[in-house]
């Protein structure tokens, strides 16, 4: 089974993570700018957890899960320190067509989070199906080397791209495949053959 890596706008819609300490937080973090209106359910939230909620505007439910935390919910999160009631708030999910993340748990997963690296328009997702996390996030810093964090030649990159739509099809083509080549010649340059001696 392949997976299909896709990137979902969660804008005003609802969004569900059970778990209330680190690995909870972990998740919430990049949940937070995607504009989801975000619930949490725990038996207990720690302090830490509690405040970077609440800061911004995370409904907390601190109570056990309940089946009817799901109704209205697009995607859940179940990242709790059991596995047990992590299979259990996956079954629930599942049972609804709710997509489901849980936690070290990729059979129980319909939406896995990738390693990911922004760097201004352009966002790199970078997933080893579940298979390896660390080995994910060791890719995503080798390319945090390779991109510089705010370079104005990417965002005029985009600029560039969106003039070119004004150009006839042939020569707008070219003109996008020459942007491209330079893009990739600047940041990935090919390392030099060595002549060979005689």
């Amino acid at each position: 089974m392949t997976l299909l890596p896709l990137f979902l706008d969660l804008n005003a819609k609802q969004v569900l993570l059970v778990g209330g300490g680190s690995v909870a937080q972990a998740k919430l973090r990049p949940l937070i700018p995607t504009g989801a209106t975000l619930r949490a359910v725990a038996i207990r939230f720690s302090e830490a957890f509690r405040q970077e909620a609440e800061s911004h505007g995370v409904q907390l439910l601190e109570r056990p899960f309940e089946p009817g935390d799901l109704n209205g919910i697009h995607l859940v999160v179940s990242a709790t320190n059991d596995p047990e009631a992590n299979a259990h708030v996956a079954a629930q999910a599942r049972s609804r067509g709710i997509w489901i993340n849980a936690v070290d748990d990729p059979a129980s997963c319909d939406a896995l989070f990738a390693s990911t690296l922004r760097r201004g328009p352009f966002t790199l997702a970078i997933s080893t199906e579940g298979a390896f996390a660390g080995l994910s996030r060791a890719l995503r810093l080798a390319l945090e080397d390779l991109i510089p964090e705010a370079d104005p030649d990417l965002d005029a990159l985009l600029e560039l791209r969106h003039q070119a739509k004004r150009l006839p099809l042939e020569v707008r083509s070219r003109a996008l495949q020459k942007l491209l080549a330079e893009f990739r010649s600047t940041y990935f340059p090919q390392p030099e053959t060595p002549r060979s001696s005689r």
